[in-house]
């Protein structure tokens, strides 16, 4: 079976092929998909009636249609959600959005790093880490800090698959391996 991650991949890309290539029209059906689950995350009676299949769907499909007119939305976004409705999919709804938001970034050029270190980071350290992986990865770069008192030092930064592990641990691990194959 299908993990809810890759399912909510093959939504979000079906949504970001509706744009048809134009980065306005995929950059606006992300801020539709925003309004909308926000709308739903924001209001516990939305959130279980739309996320929990507790209601039945003809009840659920008119909730998400009343939505939709009053947050004015598209067509396109109208569709997917009474589509994730009727597929029992809508508690993919914030992953799908999530997806989409990579997408669209990734095709402005635009990608995030999930930076940890074992201190929070300066400003200058922010900045340098970012021009950096910035340079390394061709592309704008955005930061996304966390904290992790088990590294020794140094940062690690994971930008979708690809891991640049520049900690202390790495590197002493590293220098154990070569030791011990008695090329250090």
């Amino acid at each position: 079976m299908i993990g809810g991650g890759a399912i909510a991949q093959r939504y979000a890309r079906a949504v970001f092929g509706l744009g048809e290539g134009r980065a306005e029209r995929t950059a606006e059906l992300l801020r539709e998909f925003d309004a909308l689950v926000e709308e739903i995350v924001e209001s516990p009676e939305l959130s279980r009636c739309l996320l929990t299949p507790l209601f039945p769907r003809e009840e659920r499909r008119g909730v998400v249609g009343e939505l939709c007119d009053r947050l004015e939305l598209s067509p396109e976004t109208r569709a997917t959600a009474v589509i994730l409705v009727n597929e029992n999919r809508m508690p993919l709804l914030p992953a799908i959005r999530e997806e989409l938001r990579r997408l669209v970034d990734q095709a402005a050029g635009r990608l995030e790093a999930r930076v940890t270190s074992a201190r929070p980071l300066d400003s200058e350290q922010q900045e340098a880490i970012r021009q950096a992986l910035s340079r390394r990865l061709e592309a704008e770069v955005s930061l996304e800090l966390e904290v992790d008192s088990g590294l020794i030092g140094g940062a690690v930064a994971r930008v979708g698959d690809l891991l640049l592990d520049g900690s202390v641990r790495t590197r002493l691990e590293n220098l154990g391996a070569n030791l011990r194959k008695g090329s250090a």
